[in-house]
């Protein structure tokens, strides 16, 4: 294909350039007929303005009418150059239409004289020759007419003798010798014109011939390469560039389905690779759908599981506190009937039980509130994060006043949640911090929140705490995690995974900043309102 695109740019280069050739030579044709035409325009401005000044003085001498002594004048001073040549000059007897309402003299200066005139047309020596010869044997007539003027002129009123003898002299045999002198090396000048000009229009018409036909045969170049071309490209395409189009469209378009007819090219043509890439799209489309249709039952049965999972849950820790609260009562019935009374092993056992118990209760009451944030059901509404936070303190009054920490909370803004999950979130946030206070100094929280990304709030609860190594920062997410033994803590290890459940419910997203023994920050977002 390279030397195809090389080969086709120097062809069009050639037709180009003998395209110009050729309207050259066309050219060289018009300018030779337009030098021509010149030469002999020329010629007869000679010749006519001869013929002009002879009729104007023989209708002076004959009439007396002034104003045809005044077109000999001009007719003189515009061969001269001495005026300038009117509009229409090349037009008959130009000089005779003064009836003519805007008609006017030539103006004078400006002018160019007859022989300069030629002298510029580029005629021959011996052209030139002719024609100076014409122009100085019409100069030398002019004497002779001027004599006649004169003697017209000289002569007393109603002198006919004068008149008379003033007439001959413009129509003897001398007269009209000295006319046939202007006229023989006109006739001469325009034998030599036609030949000089007809060879060269020839030669140019011969050029020209010569150039179109090497125009036409690159021309029928140009169509036969453009032919193979075509040939060449429907063998690699294997069509039209038509069909090609509609292929690929329908391929973008997601029609996959084989055409009826073969490729032109074979195996080898690009419509014969789209077909085959159909083919390969086809299947791969094929086997797409039927892995969607299996992720989406699949999907659709782990939903199943995840809500019958969610429903277990909440229906077996909702009944077992009934039975679970009972045990507690009656363990710590025995534990106030019998302790003391029993030996020591048995109040030990009474005691590990109601610990157990209280301990299960916790979990129970845990698992039920992230039950019911995975159910989350209640369409999300305006809620004060303030009044949250505020509620979370107050359920966490007890703790606060053992622990003695020390609260700062900012401006909190509204943002869209269920009420009672956000105070549940709040509440487990702060009630970690102060589970996990470092011993070594003043317990501190605060909770701030700050613009984030358009529509959302970020909050961080931040403490002094203990801290959480970066290995366990997303494992604390999951549930029944915990990081500290239980004879330091209390907790169940369900907490921070309710937080995160609650936090995406709400359409944000959570995560822990934390530097071992340099405290803990809880990064989480909600959408305001």
């Amino acid at each position: 294909m390279p030397q195809r695109v090389w080969q086709t740019g120097l062809l069009f280069v050639a037709f180009v350039a003998s395209f110009a050739i050729y309207v050259y030579g066309e050219k060289l044709v018009d300018r030779a007929n337009e030098q021509r035409q010149v030469s002999y325009r020329l010629a007869d401005q000679l010749r006519q303005s001869s013929d002009d000044l002879t009729r104007m003085v023989r209708s002076y001498v004959a009439t007396g009418n002034v104003a045809f002594k005044q077109s000999y004048q001009d007719i003189l001073d515009i061969r001269d150059g001495v005026k300038r040549r009117p509009d229409g000059y090349e037009n008959f007897f130009w000089y005779l239409a003064l009836q003519t309402p805007d008609f006017a003299r030539p103006e004078a200066g400006s002018g160019v004289p007859l022989l300069e005139l030629m002298r510029m047309a580029g005629f021959t020596d011996e052209e030139f020759r002719q024609l100076n010869e014409a122009k100085s044997r019409s100069d030398t007539l002019t004497a002779r007419e001027f004599e006649a003027m004169r003697l017209v002129e000289a002569a007393a009123p109603g002198d006919l003798e004068a008149r008379a003898v003033a007439i001959g002299m413009l129509h003897d045999e001398a007269y009209h010798h000295a006319k046939a002198a202007i006229m023989n090396p006109i006739r001469d000048f325009n034998d030599l014109v036609e030949q000089r000009t007809l060879a060269a229009v020839q030669r140019a018409a011969a050029i020209a011939f010569a150039l179109r036909l090497t125009f036409i045969a690159l021309t029928l170049a140009v169509i036969v390469f453009l032919w193979l071309i075509y040939r060449e490209t429907r063998v690699i395409l294997g069509g039209s560039v038509q069909q090609v189009h509609e292929r690929i469209t329908r391929i973008g378009q997601g029609d996959f389905s084989l055409s009826a007819a073969p490729p032109d090219g074979g195996g080898d043509s690009v419509l014969a690779g789209l077909e085959r890439m159909a083919a390969k799209l086809g299947a791969l489309e094929g086997e797409r759908a039927r892995v969607t249709a299996e992720l989406r039952e699949k999907n659709e049965a782990l939903e199943r599981s995840n809500a019958d999972l969610e429903q277990f849950a909440y229906v077996a820790s909702h009944d077992l506190q009934t039975p679970l609260r009972n045990i507690v009562s009656y363990t710590q019935l025995l534990e106030r009937r019998y302790k003391g009374r029993l030996d020591a092993d048995a109040d030990d056992f009474i005691g590990f039980i109601v610990t157990n118990t209280k301990k299960m209760t916790q979990l129970i009451f845990d698992l039920l509130e992230f039950s019911r944030a995975s159910r989350q059901t209640e369409p999300l509404e305006p809620c004060s994060a303030g009044e949250a936070v505020a509620q979370a303190l107050s359920n966490l009054g007890v703790d606060l006043e053992n622990s003695g920490v020390e609260i700062c909370v900012g401006d909190l803004p509204e943002v869209a949640a269920v009420p009672s999950h956000l105070v549940s979130l709040f509440q487990n946030l702060l009630g970690n911090s102060i589970k996990y206070r470092s011993p070594d100094r003043l317990a501190r929280i605060s909770v701030t929140a700050e613009p984030s990304t358009p529509g959302y709030w970020r909050f961080a609860v931040a403490d002094n705490g203990i801290g959480i190594e970066a290995q366990y920062h997303d494992k604390v997410f999951e549930i029944f995690q915990r990081l500290n033994p239980a004879a330091e803590t209390e907790g169940t290890g369900i907490g921070l995974t309710l937080c995160r459940r609650i936090v995406h419910r709400f359409g944000g997203t959570i995560r822990v900043g934390s530097v071992p023994g340099g405290g803990t920050t809880v990064f989480f977002t909600l959408r305001g309102v």
